[in-house]
């Protein structure tokens, strides 16, 4: 199967809509009544200083929220600048209390568009995030790699809840990167 050139930016906009459409996949695959549920409660659960709510669904927007964030951030931070954390109350709130996997996939594909206007100056940037430097097309592969992280949180909840999570290379096919 032969590959046409691509920039890095378009591999990683297929690469990071592939991650999202895995993320989703187990969400959907999640029955209603296990979205909140915790498999082990005590002081050692924990995926992060910063995640609160420990659950499928609490993963979920996490990660959707934590999109908004960062793609918002990325685009408007002056070269050098510092990447704040991705919190934004009202809107996880609302994502939480909503169809919040509808919501997930509009803010995910209102990101991929913000994200698709990217320029190569743009892309190359410095910015700092948690005391790390990266360029601005660095950081995007470093959202690809918190949504992979937490995927496998997903995973692990669904497999300690016999919930049979997808394997993960038996997805549906997709474009190649």
């Amino acid at each position: 199967m032969a590959i046409a050139p691509m920039s890095e930016l378009e591999r990683f906009l297929i690469m990071f809509d592939r991650m999202f459409d895995f993320v989703e996949t187990y969400i959907h695959k999640t029955p209603d009544d296990k979205y909140e549920w915790i498999p082990i409660d005590g002081p050692g659960v924990s995926f992060g200083d910063r995640l609160e709510n420990v659950t499928i669904k609490g993963l979920y927007v996490h990660l959707t929220t934590s999109e908004d964030g960062f793609t918002r951030s990325l685009i408007n931070v002056e070269d050098g600048g510092e990447i704040p954390l991705p919190i934004n109350k009202q809107l996880t709130n609302d994502v939480y209390d909503g169809d919040f996997v509808a919501m997930g996939r509009e803010i995910h594909e209102n990101c991929m568009e913000m994200l698709k206007g990217l320029t190569p100056e743009q892309l190359t940037k410095t910015v700092w995030f948690q005391g790390g430097e990266y360029s601005a097309m660095g950081f995007l592969w470093a959202m690809y790699a918190h949504y992979a992280y937490h995927l496998g949180n997903i995973d692990t909840y669904m497999r300690q809840g016999d919930m049979n999570p997808t394997a993960f290379f038996n997805f549906p096919k997709s474009e190649m990167a």
